[in-house]
Parts: C-alpha cells; sequence; structure tokens
C-alpha cells in the first residue's frame, strides 16, 4: 500500500508508522523534527520535514502518487492549552490543507484522528452532545476542523473517514497524560488524586487502539466517525481502582479531591460501529496491559518529560 501520515513522531503514530513498514508498504512520514524517525529509515520510507505552515505546499514535497491512505494524526496545543481558543483554532486550516494537497496526489482515503474530547459535554448542562450541548474548547476546535476537512474532502472528491479515540495508554507515550501519572504515582505508593469518578470512561491499550485505526483506516466506510476503544465502558474510580489493585493493592484513591467540569456524553457516541463495520474488537487482558505499561512508565525519564 502507498500510505501517508501526518504526525508520524507521537505517540500512534509510530506504531503505525512501525506496522506499514513492516508489512512492506510506501510509507511517507510527515513530521516537524526528521531526527525523531531516524530509527526507522529505511528504502520504503520518506520523510517529509514540515510544520502546520507548511500543510499548503504538501503536494510539492510528497513523491508518492496515487496514495491509498492519508492518515492525520497531527494537532497542537494540549495540557495547559486545552481551552486556549486561539492555539486550538491554529489546527483548522492544516487540516483542510492537507486534505487540498491530498487530493492533488490522487489520493484515495483521508482519515482524521479526533478524540472523546469532541463528544464531551459540560457537567451541569442539560442538553446532550447531539443537541449542541457545551463542550470544552479543545473538544469543540476538533468537533469544528473534523466538519471543515470533511466539507473540502467532499468537495474535492476525497473519500473522508473519521475516528474517536478513546484514552489509549502504552508503551511509547513519553506525556504526562493521567493514565502515565497514576501508573507512576501507584509504582511509588503515592496517594491518586481523583474526580467523583461516577462517569463512564474508557482505557484502550495501544495495540487495540493501532488494531481499530488500521481497520478504519483501511476498511471503514466513508463520512463515518468510528469511535476508537474496548467497548467496556466503567465508571473512572473502578477503571483507576483496578489499575491500584494490579500495582499497590492498599494505596489510597482520594475520591471527589477535583471537581469534574466536563464528561464524555456517550449516548451519543456509538462504540459498537467500529466493529459492526469492520470486525474490529479490543483483545487486550486490561490487567495485562496495565503491567505491560507500568514496565514502561519505570523506564521513562520522567524529568524530561
Amino acid at each position: 500500500m502507498k500510505i501517508i501520515i501526518a504526525g508520524a513522531s507521537g505517540f500512534i503514530g509510530q506504531h503505525l508508522l512501525k506496522h506499514y513498514l513492516d508489512t512492506g508498504s510506501e510509507v511517507c512520514a510527515i513530521v516537524p523534527d526528521p531526527k525523531k524517525l531516524e530509527i526507522y529509515s529505511c528504502d520504503n520510507l520518506q520523510v517529509v520535514k514540515a510544520t502546520f505552515d507548511d500543510f499548503y505546499k504538501l503536494s510539492n514535497q510528497i513523491m508518492m502518487r496515487d496514495v491509498d491512505i492519508f492518515f492525520y494524526l497531527c494537532w497542537g496545543g494540549y495540557g495547559k492549552a486545552t481551552n486556549d481558543y486561539t492555539a486550538q483554532v491554529q489546527n483548522i486550516k492544516p487540516i483542510c490543507d492537507a486534505v487540498d494537497e491530498a487530493s492533488k496526489i490522487g489520493c484515495k482515503r483521508f482519515l482524521f484522528s479526533s478524540s472523546f474530547s469532541e463528544f464531551m459535554v459540560c457537567e451541569n448542562g442539560a442538553l446532550t452532545h447531539d443537541q449542541g450541548a457545551n463542550s470544552n474548547v479543545y473538544g469543540s476546535a476538533k468537533h469544528a476542523a473534523r466538519l471543515m476537512a470533511h466539507a473540502v474532502a467532499a468537495q474535492k472528491k476525497v473519500h473522508f473517514v473519521s475516528v474517536a479515540f478513546a484514552n489509549t495508554f502504552g508503551p511509547g507515550d513519553y506525556s504526562k497524560r493521567s493514565t502515565n501519572l497514576f501508573i507512576r504515582r501507584l509504582l511509588n505508593g503515592e496517594a491518586i488524586d481523583l474526580t467523583e469518578g461516577v462517569h463512564l470512561y474508557d482505557w484502550n491499550y495501544i495495540d487495540d487502539t493501532l488494531n481499530g485505526l488500521i481497520l478504519a483506516g483501511e476498511k471503514g466506510k466513508d463520512d463515518v466517525v468510528y469511535y476508537i476503544g474496548n467497548n467496556e465502558l466503567r465508571p473512572l474510580k473502578d477503571i483507576v481502582s483496578d489499575v491500584r489493585n494490579y500495582l499497590a493493592p492498599g494505596v489510597e484513591i482520594r475520591i471527589g479531591t477535583y471537581k469534574e467540569d466536563f464528561h464524555v456524553d456517550y449516548s451519543c457516541v456509538d462504540v459498537h460501529k467500529l466493529y459492526g463495520d469492520t470486525g474490529y474488537r479490543a483483545r487486550w487482558n486490561f490487567k495485562d496491559a496495565i503491567l505491560a505499561t507500568a514496565e514502561w512508565v519505570k523506564i521513562l525519564p520522567w524529568d524530561k518529560l
């Protein structure tokens, strides 16, 4: 296959890159820092150095034509920038540029990676996501970017598929996201501060997320948003309690330390559609996935993250 991956140096992107290189596909990786991909150097890989400001001219840099799938996995503005509209809105034009450039090189399918944050609603609101409930700025930007890119894709006659990732964890994640943070604190015997933890949540192991992403890209239906998770939604406090019991039984979980401003409105998310359309199923046992991730967290250079 001929594959383009924008954001190939990220957590999920590197796993996707390795999969397609291992299966003999021709891959173009679009990244801001090519040094991060030096370990993957091979004849069937082209690395394009580009930032969002360069996405309007990608067709001049990408050598391959008649591309099977363009995976768009990049985004700017996490953590403290989650509710910074000036940071979040800067993500919208680059994805529209990428769709336009994909059409110029004969790309057959374009996949945009959204997030479960797109389906978050205000904690005290009365409306559902589908009724126009208020979301955080990051989730709203994801939603806006998806709608605009989809419109551009239709105009350019490029098949468009979207995925919304659950909270993905596992080896290769160099971030300080909650999954890594909770595991690190437990390994150190430290208590965990949590929200009330009553809303449904979903942790999905990287191997399962990768499998779902590949299936959505290769077999997913056009104009569909696929949720990629483990299909077993549980209250966050139950998930974190299980993680605690696997790694550090007896360590305190301080429920209700933080107040939750938003939660995922799963009433508006079809968590089974990817399975129905492609046969996807999360296969990793949760305990095994947590133990494997714990070994990864032990060797993370935490002070440099």
